[in-house]
């Protein structure tokens, strides 16, 4: 124990008499700034922790504020979601808030996500709340073949979705296949895992040649490339050229849903509400064919060939004009169409179809309505080729309206076929000269000529003052200017130019009381001309040349295998078997001819020739040839010989037998001498039986 007092007595007295050590100054410390409680140097890091992610935040400074915020300097914050959507963002310096639940970066910002996409920016912000990164102010951003700027970003880390808030300018390198593309809108939108791009507030976007224009538009992308898979545009909308169209040249819309093919760019499908309209180009020079209607519904072959089009409500389609045809506008209520590689081949329109032609400077506009109509066109020209209607159709070309249940009309042929009945109305052709009815009516427009079978009725209208260098029309002088002429066969010919009128097949023409019937009638209205052929019946109202003024004029009927009137000869000629009766004659012969006087329908002179046969006033005279003057009252009959009996049975024979009708006056062989030869019995035989 001693020992150990010792030793420690002298370790005490060493220590104390130790030299001692020069002490050192401590350093200045240095003061932090305003509300900064703490400053951390050296390159730290935080590691967040949460249920979904771990947040990890590098910086090359660290200032802690009075407030509870952090912030640091020369940052780099790595997100790593647990659902492997990662992203880093980079910045100069950063806020860290309360809780470590956001931040705000400032200065040469950069976003990276682990699958290619990079913005940058000046600031951006971050709430574990809301899990988005905001970027306020310009930014640019780039992913694959996109890049693009504008006003304002943001990202949702949960949904995956990136958003341009203002000024949108995006653009898609070529690459592969895709070509080229560029889009801008007043705001734009990427969701990446749903696949769809977002673009606001007046969309504009081109490529491959191809503009599109819209309020807003969605467009989604095939699962594996940002190509367009399917395009829905509001407001707006207008797609104008650009490969994969075909021959569609624009479409417009209020609204517009477009389904691409495979390659993105291809448009299989096209549905346009509210104001559709679309321009198809053709193959040739000409301008191509319009579409419009209140909604439109269009599908595309593979080859770009429109396969099929419907549209509905106010329709009006709008072909070109050419060099041969005129431009034709059709509206409608409804409409299917389908085509070929070349265009559209046929058109059907329905539920109430107007059909307009354009004038020309060789005709004059036409319009047409039905109630439906069947169109083929030319598809490499656009234009129309034929048009069938069916229900309740009026064509008007000029003073020309037709009507009838159907219609064809051959546009190259320029020609009009009227078939069909509806109800009791048969096709009619009309103007201001002319009226048929009949089962069919063919009509060739210019120059106009009709061809009318089955039934066939017409009206031929009092003659109008022509217009233009239309002939004057002229009526035979057996008929009154002043009243309708009817014709009634089973087919007539009528050739406008010509005023030329051809009936066939129990031709029946009557006025008034005036009536000529025959197997065939041509009417020659330049000329004022009549034909008649086959079993002529006449029944005409011919006045004397002393008959009172309004006294009733008899009629005279006549019969013949043939009947002609030259109204320049004013000579109407009846020949084979020609028959006329009278009130006061009767009269046979192979051929009769009537000459009226120039200016009035009163008879001038009569001529019978070969086997004549006359009873006048109960005279009957038979011979070759007989003339007759009603102004002088007097016949003058040839013959070898020539005979006539009297109403006493007493007979006249000679060379030449002259006699009167109101006298007992005879002149025979030009000396006023009767040779008398008394039949027995004292009696007339019985005339024998017509």
């Amino acid at each position: 124990m001693l020992a150990v007092v010792v030793v420690g007595v002298i370790g005490a007295v060493g220590y104390t008499l130790r030299p001692r050590e020069a002490r050192v100054a401590p350093a200045a410390v240095e003061k932090l700034p305003d509300k900064v409680t703490v400053i951390t140097k050296g390159g730290d890091a935080i590691q967040l922790k949460g249920s979904s992610q771990d947040l990890r935040i590098e910086f090359e400074r660290q200032e802690s504020y009075e407030s509870g915020q952090t912030k640091l300097f020369v940052v780099r914050i790595k997100v790593d979601n647990r659902g492997g959507r990662n992203f880093t963002v980079t910045g100069k310096e950063m806020f860290l808030g309360k809780d470590q639940s956001s931040f705000d970066v400032a200065g040469d910002v950069k976003l990276e996500t682990s699958d290619g996409l990079t913005a940058y920016g000046q600031s951006a912000s971050y709430a574990e709340t809301e899990k988005i990164v905001k970027v306020p102010g310009p930014v640019k951003f780039a992913r694959g073949r996109m890049s693009g700027t504008g006003v304002g970003f943001t990202y949702d880390e949960q949904r995956d979705t990136l958003w341009i808030l203002d000024q949108a300018v995006v653009n898609f390198a070529p690459a592969g296949g895709a070509g080229a593309a560029k889009l801008t809108a007043g705001g734009f939108g990427f969701a990446r895992r749903d696949r769809y791009m977002r673009l606001e507030r007046t969309m504009h976007m081109e490529r491959d040649g191809q503009v599109t224009d819209a309020n807003e538009a969605t467009v989604t992308l095939f699962p594996d490339r940002d190509e367009s898979d399917y395009i829905e545009l509001r407001g707006n909308s207008r797609v104008t050229g650009g490969a994969g169209m075909g021959l569609l040249k624009s479409l417009s819309a209020t609204d517009m849903n477009l389904d691409y093919r495979e390659d993105g760019r291809s448009l299989q499908h096209a549905t346009l509400a509210g104001q559709a309209d679309i321009q198809l180009a053709t193959k040739g020079a000409s301008p191509g064919q319009r579409l419009q209607a209140g909604n439109m519904d269009i599908a595309l072959a593979p080859d770009d060939s429109v396969s099929s089009l419907s549209a509905r409500d106010k329709v009006e389609v709008t072909l070109p004009a050419t060099a041969e045809t005129a431009a034709r506008t059709i509206k409608s209520t409804a409409l299917t169409a389908a085509g070929a590689a070349q265009g559209l081949n046929t058109m059907n329109f329905s539920e109430g179809v107007s059909y307009d032609e354009a004038a020309t400077k060789t005709q004059g506009a036409r319009t047409a309505r039905s109630r439906n109509l069947d169109a083929s066109l030319d598809p490499a020209a656009g234009t129309l080729n034929e048009a069938k209607f069916t229900r309740t159709f009026v064509f008007e070309d000029g003073a020309m309206r037709a009507s009838s249940a159907n219609a064809t009309y051959k546009i190259a042929a320029g020609q009009l076929e009227l078939t069909g009945r509806e109800g009791a109305a048969v096709p009619q052709i009309k103007d201001d000269t002319l009226t048929i009815d009949a089962d069919r009516i063919d009509v060739t427009l210019s120059p106009r000529k009709m061809v009318a079978s089955g039934k066939v009725q017409s009206v031929l209208q009092p003659s109008k003052k022509p217009t233009g260098n239309a002939p004057a029309a002229k009526r035979p002088g057996l008929l009154q200017d002043k009243d309708p002429v009817n014709v009634i066969a089973d087919k007539l010919t009528y050739d406008e130019a010509s005023r030329k009128g051809e009936y066939a097949g129990q031709a029946r023409l009557f006025q008034g009381d005036t009536q000529i019937n025959g197997d065939a009638i041509t009417l020659d209205e330049t000329k004022g001309d009549l034909i008649v052929t086959g079993k002529v019946i006449t029944t005409l109202l011919i006045a004397e040349k002393d008959a009172k003024p309004g006294a009733p004029i008899p009629p005279m009927i006549g019969r013949a295998g043939s009947f002609t009137y030259t109204d320049q000869a004013r000579q109407a000629t009846y020949r084979t078997l020609a028959h006329l009766a009278g009130s006061q004659s009767d009269l046979h012969a192979d051929t009769l001819d009537l000459f009226l006087a120039a200016g009035e329908n009163t008879l001038e002179r009569l001529e019978a020739t070969g086997a004549v046969t006359a009873t006048v006033d109960k005279r009957t005279v038979t011979g070759t040839k007989l003339s007759h003057v009603p102004a002088d009252d007097k016949y003058v009959v040839l013959g070898a010989p020539v005979r006539m009996i009297d109403a006493d049975c007493q007979e006249t024979t000679g060379r030449t037998l002259t006699f009167f009708k109101s006298s007992d006056r005879v002149i025979v062989d030009g000396n006023q001498e009767i040779r008398t030869q008394a039949k027995s019995g004292g009696k007339c035989p019985s005339a024998p039986p017509k």
